[in-house]
């Protein structure tokens, strides 16, 4: 799928389909290096997060889990896959910015001020510190249950081993 083709197709949804959010059993880093299902994680939680004044690694406490509906989105990378809304935003490494399948959603929806396109070949930070090229992104479900999570002051984590920002801008 194209920038072009991805644009013209996720431009005409933005009101209907995204909160910044995950399918419920999306796989979050816990700060000890495991994983839970995005719907599990309890506010309290601690989760691997990222630093960005330092460039490193950490972790916070979750201060919030948001729970609702909306479309989900496959998003494929080369060796992995995350199902989220289109507005939700990742951080892309080859950028340095953030990046959505659909840019003005996540301006409206979370109070980003410069959001950029995800398109083929951008790359995001993994976990393991490696980088990850995005590949496509489908339509797998409409108006299903979706979650996230707020993160006490770095406002990043990781859902399945990719950098995603929490809910809101921060």
């Amino acid at each position: 799928v194209t920038p072009l083709v991805m644009r013209a197709f996720f431009g005409f949804a933005a009101a209907v389909y995204g909160r910044g959010c995950f399918h419920p059993t999306t796989a979050v880093t816990m700060a000890d290096g495991t994983t839970e299902e995005i719907g599990q994680v309890q506010v309290g939680a601690r989760v691997t997060t990222w630093d960005e004044a330092s460039n490193r690694i950490i972790d916070e406490v979750v201060d919030g889990v948001w729970r609702s509906t909306g479309d989900l989105y496959r998003i494929h990378f080369s060796n992995r896959s995350v199902v989220a809304t289109a507005d939700h935003p990742f951080w892309s490494t080859s950028q340095n910015a953030v990046v959505s399948l659909d840019p003005e959603a996540t301006k409206g929806n979370h109070g980003f001020g410069e959001v950029q396109l995800m398109a083929e070949g951008t790359r995001f930070r993994a976990v393991d510190g490696s980088e990850v090229p995005f590949v496509a992104a489908e339509l797998v479900a409409r108006d299903v249950p979706v979650v996230t999570l707020t993160v006490q002051d770095k406002h990043w984590f990781f859902a399945e081993g990719v950098l995603v920002h929490n809910k809101f801008g921060g």
